[in-house]
């Protein structure tokens, strides 16, 4: 059993543990009456539908968000604390079987499929079978985004585990929060009760310490994930930080439509009941579909990226080896300099994208191997201009335009391209102009960690490096400039620092390169 499953089983069953006792002290503290107990069942079922109705966020990671989220804040305020956690224990299990059963189903028909024992028609029958299908396939892949590696039938008890477990801690100290503020449970208000003091007020501190929950259990999970990997403290507190902002930050806009959705389901269930749950079916379904538009806009923007570097990589294949260094280096600097996390999220697309201007060069320019006369340099010089104005038409991008812009701008103003009147050289500019400069000065033979041809796939064996790829004759590294070696540009950048490189920046590379080398990790 390697670490990382070790691990996962550990946080299941120290999770379990944690909500086991949070149930315990909840029962203790806020009580809840015989008759509120009827009302639980009117929750479960609304909540099963909108739990399986899930939308990935992470699909790598497992990290879905679920239009439930609203019913079951609305449950805590309604009935309080206890039922809203009996509502979500019963509601997420019931939602992890049926997707273990899908998930068996599916690959039960896939595997029918397969060996062309069922036959499907083109009419009535094969629509619906598709529809059938795709919502198995659905199911199939929140069930297995949450599979840890090495799954058998027996992990769905830890599946099963963690899900409850994160849910009654989703759900369990918010209803505490929302009891200790001075809410009143709507289906049995104070006789001096008031909307804003005993409910609405009372809703946005159960949202904020049930949103702060889910956060802290990234981290912890994060945490012990990658303490798993004997990772250094400070990789540790560095990736928790990171990991948890960039899949915290997207999800603030959706959760903000939650709690609209939240607090209009448990008002309407407390004046109308069941037809206050019929009337909130449409803003559930809503939610979903908002869940979706926003994924979809997300993985739109992560298609773009991919597109764009992919056509550079094609239109000039030595770049390949160079764009994911400069990108992930950049990435690695701006954590060391402790930027803005919107900076550290977005400066890896920067750096995969910084050279996107050369796809308006000649390739005979690019690969000239004697002196490039004035009108050439000219050429390649108008690159970071021509890559800020293909990126300035995405929207999505606009933030990192100047970041391409200014890559090539020297720390005292020189470079180009001209800024434009009192126009500051952005950091990210700077950085990733160190990060390029470095990578550019060195054999990309001796930074890639392993030789792959990026115009045929041939992987030489063992640890050969050749020159030219031996099956289709392509040159692995630029054929203008001669390589340095790592301690030669090292001393180019000291020397650099101050005039053409920012000082702190040029300090920082080094401290890193020097701590984790020029890969981190290896």
């Amino acid at each position: 059993m390697n670490y990382r499953l070790k691990s996962y089983i550990v946080l299941c069953v120290a999770s379990f543990l944690c909500a086991a006792g949070v149930t315990l002290f909840v029962w203790q503290q806020v009580p809840a009456s015989a008759s509120i107990w009827l009302e639980v069942k009117w929750f479960i079922l609304i909540a099963l539908p909108a739990e399986l109705m899930a939308v990935y966020v992470d699909r790598e990671g497992g990290c879905f968000i679920s239009p439930a989220y609203a019913i079951y804040w609305a449950a805590a305020c309604v009935l309080g604390p206890m039922p809203a956690i009996v509502c979500v224990a019963v509601t997420g299990s019931l939602a992890t079987v049926i997707r273990f059963v899908s998930f068996l189903i599916l690959r039960r028909i896939d595997s029918a499929l397969k060996s062309d024992t069922v036959s499907v028609n083109n009419g009535t029958t094969g629509r619906c079978f598709a529809a059938l299908s795709g919502w198995f396939t659905n199911q199939m892949r929140i069930a297995a985004s949450v599979w840890p590696p090495h799954t058998s039938d027996w992990t769905v008890v830890f599946i099963l585990l963690q899900c409850i477990s994160g849910l009654v801690l989703f759900v369990g100290p918010a209803g505490l929060a929302y009891h200790y503020v001075g809410g009143n449970y709507l289906l049995s208000p104070s006789p001096h009760f008031n909307v804003l003091t005993n409910f609405v007020l009372p809703f946005i501190a159960l949202v904020t310490v049930s949103i702060l929950m889910d956060l802290l259990g990234i981290i912890v999970a994060l945490t012990v994930i990658t303490i798993s990997e004997n990772a250094s403290i400070r990789e540790v507190i560095l990736k928790a930080r990171l990991s948890a902002v960039e899949m915290f930050l997207p999800l603030v806009k959706p959760q903000l439509f939650s709690v609209v959705v939240g607090i209009s389901l448990a008002y309407l269930y407390a004046q109308l009941h069941l037809l206050g749950f019929a009337i909130a079916v449409a803003p559930v379904i809503a939610l979903r579909d908002f869940f979706n538009q926003w994924v979809a806009e997300r993985d739109a923007y992560v298609d773009t990226i991919t597109t764009l570097a992919t056509y550079m990589q094609h239109y000039h294949p030595y770049t390949r080896g160079h764009l994911k260094r400069v990108a992930d280096m950049s990435e690695r600097l701006a954590r060391e300099l402790r930027l803005p996390v919107e900076s550290i999220r977005f400066i890896g697309t920067a750096g995969l994208l910084h050279d996107i201007g050369k796809i308006g060069v000649s390739e005979e320019i690019l690969d000239k191997t004697s002196k490039l006369s004035d009108e050439e340099w000219a050429k390649i010089r108008e690159h970071p201009v021509k890559g800020a104005e293909i990126i300035s038409h995405l929207e999505f991008l606009e933030g990192i335009v100047d970041w391409i812009r200014y890559h090539h701008k020297w720390y005292d103003g020189s470079g180009y391209p001209d800024t434009k009147g009192n126009a500051t050289i952005p950091m990210e500019a700077l950085i990733i102009a160190t990060v390029d400069a470095f990578d550019a000065m060195t054999d990309d033979r001796e930074l890639t960690l392993g030789w792959k041809c990026d115009s045929c796939g041939y992987v030489p064996e063992g640890d050969s490096r050749p020159e030219f790829c031996p099956i289709c004759g392509a040159e692995k590294r630029r054929r203008y400039r001669e390589p340095k070696s790592l301690d030669e540009a090292i001393d180019e950048l000291r020397r650099g620092a101050g005039s053409q490189f920012h000082p702190m920046v040029v300090k920082a590379f080094l401290t890193m390169i020097e701590r984790d080398g020029v890969h981190a990790n290896v």
